[in-house]
């Protein structure tokens, strides 16, 4: 069995020096260094306006990963505007007033005409009643606005800059918990990305709005033709009837045709603000000049009180949930049973429990049905889905080989996990998944974007940027009865969603 102790020795690899006496750059105030030889030798620090900052230093290559995150997923929309975090994300590639613009001051007059605009045009199509004759005038009129807002744009300038300083990478993602930012540069460009990115949430401009609306609603419907996302959704939306994680994070259409720039406005302003984000910075920098410049460009950012999150806590399921899609595919079913949070302890052997039964071709599924049995073309278990905010789901997802049917492979699949329950694991079983497990912490350490993202949101999302180093810890600690115990008190029909995709019926 591998050791641990091979973790430490990579670490200190990347590690700059900070020895007494001999270290080039002292950190200011506020600052710390993680020196346990278990975690990476990442230094903390937290602006005045309540920025985190993450830094880690490694010098084997001359580039530099940023991942800024933020606490705004779908999950912090207000229903009847879901889709509004995935929307904002769209609508921070479009510039500030600087950037992407010819001229700010006519520009804004445009764009409050645009929006006056779009605003009666929504009014009337969402009315008991629409005039269709009004609407398409409407139509007509804000396409106006839009042409006089449009000469006002300097189209594609933020790409642009990117690509003349070096980028790679540069992405963002939005989930049902987050939102996140992330680029590579050559590590001579820090100071540019930190001009740029202040820039951008300081000051950014939600130009093009409607167009881009347009583009997300498209994509909604490309996902209404997508078989495997639309088994996803209807096991969150089937699963969930309280809290907001029933939601789709595109959002749902009746929502998006009303969403307008004024909702975006308003989201932004209360979730995208220093003291709900996280700013990960891993590769070749020094640390005590990220957080100069930190202070430069971001210690202007204004910080606000952000919005209560006391979201409707999802009542105990009692009865099992059967569902079936129709669509010409292939067969498939998703499964999910409620999970306590990934906050509580007794996560911690359901995660063993799904590392068991999935785990690779040693996994349980793969040995009895995919190999042995040749009922399945796979059968995976996940821990969380659709977020770790909050408690969620455990899910199981699998696909039956033909002649089989989704009904035969549920009843496998609730036959193999009925068997955890009644026979734990081996050791040898558990040994398998930890060595994996400490082979993936060591090759996440070899990506600086991967690193970057794993700490921001470990830190943002879940509180603390060491948590995956801890669950290791504490997956460690699981015993083959408090796997099979686990199993026993949450993988239970009652407590289960259960979608079933299928052919239409003739």
């Amino acid at each position: 069995m591998k050791s641990l102790a091979l973790l430490p020795l990579l670490l200190l690899c990347c590690a700059p020096l900070y020895a007494a006496g001999g270290q080039k750059d002292e950190l200011p105030p506020g600052a710390s260094i993680e020196k346990d030889p278990k975690y990476p030798p990442v230094v903390a620090y937290t602006l005045k306006n309540g920025l985190k900052l993450l830094i880690l230093e490694k010098t084997f290559v001359p580039t530099v990963s940023f991942t800024l995150m933020f606490k705004a997923g779908n999950v912090d929309g207000q229903q009847g505007k879901t889709g509004l975090a995935h929307l904002m994300e769209h609508m921070a590639f479009k510039g500030t007033k600087t950037i992407n613009s010819a001229n700010y001051a006519k520009e804004k007059i445009a764009l409050e005409k645009v929006e006056k605009a779009a605003q009666a045009m929504i009014a009337e199509e969402s009315a008991a009643a629409p005039d269709l004759k009004k609407v398409e005038e409407l139509r007509k009129a804000l396409a106006a606005a839009e042409k006089e807002a449009d000469a006002l744009i300097v189209k594609d300038e933020y790409w642009k800059l990117y690509n003349t300083l070096g980028e790679s990478g540069m992405n963002a993602m939005t989930s049902t918990d987050y939102t996140g930012y992330v680029v590579s540069l050559p590590s001579n460009r820090l100071e540019a990305w930190m001009v740029i990115e202040s820039d951008r949430f300081k000051n950014p401009v939600l130009r093009e709005f409607y167009r881009e609306r347009n583009v997300v609603m498209e994509e909604r419907r490309m996902g209404e033709a997508d078989p495997n996302r639309t088994m996803w959704e209807t096991l969150v939306s089937n699963a969930f009837v309280a809290h907001p994680y029933q939601n789709p994070t595109i959002g749902w259409m009746d929502d998006l045709k009303r969403l307008t720039r004024t909702d975006a406005e308003a989201f932004f302003k209360a979730f995208y603000v220093p003291n709900n984000a996280t700013l990960a910075v891993v590769g070749d920098v020094r640390p005590t000049e990220v957080i100069k410049l930190a202070e430069k460009y971001f210690g202007g950012w204004q910080n606000r009180p952000l919005p209560a999150r006391a979201y409707t806590r999802e009542p105990a399921q009692k009865s099992e949930k059967v569902v079936s899609v129709f669509f010409k595919a292939k067969p498939a079913l998703r499964m999910g049973f409620h999970n306590p949070g990934m906050d509580n302890p007794e996560i911690y052997p359901l995660i063993m429990a799904c590392e068991v039964l999935s785990n690779g071709k040693t996994g349980r599924f793969y040995k009895t049905l995919v190999e042995g049995k040749e009922l399945a073309l796979y059968a995976e278990a996940y821990p969380s889905f659709p977020g770790n905010r909050y408690p969620s789901l455990t899910v199981i997802a699998a696909a039956p080989k033909a002649p089989h049917t989704v009904e035969e492979l549920d009843a496998a699949l609730l036959a193999e996990v009925e068997t955890l329950k009644k026979e734990p694991p081996t050791r040898w079983e558990l040994d398998k998944i930890l060595n994996n497990y400490e082979a993936e912490m060591i090759k996440q350490l070899e990506s600086n974007s991967g690193l970057g993202m794993n700490l921001a949101q470990n830190e943002q999302i879940l509180g603390d940027w060491k948590y995956d180093w801890r669950i290791g810890e504490e997956l460690r600690k699981v015993t083959p009865e408090q796997i099979s115990a686990a199993a026993a008190k949450y993988l239970t029909r009652e407590n289960r969603t259960v979608v079933f995709l299928k052919e239409p019926l003739k």
